[in-house]
């Protein structure tokens, strides 16, 4: 019983220390806002649309340029 006490003691301080932090992203990390007054949560929202949209365009690049490819024939 006396090593679980020795160990608990141990690692004491390393728990509080990942407790605190939990605590403090937890608290700070959804509402931190940034330089444009928006939040990570809206921020990270609207850079997947810029992604989805950027994704479309690609893909219609992607097929426009399949079809102007002439067809490779056998040598």
């Amino acid at each position: 019983m006396d090593k679980w006490v020795e160990l608990g003691v141990a690692w004491l301080p390393f728990l509080l220390l990942i407790g605190a932090w939990l605590w403090f992203s937890r608290r700070n990390g959804m509402q931190a806002r940034g330089s444009s007054g928006a939040t990570l949560i809206e921020l990270y929202e609207q850079q997947v649309a810029e992604t989805r949209r950027m994704n479309g365009l690609l893909e219609r690049i992607a097929l426009s340029m399949e079809k102007r490819e002439p067809p490779r024939g056998s040598a």
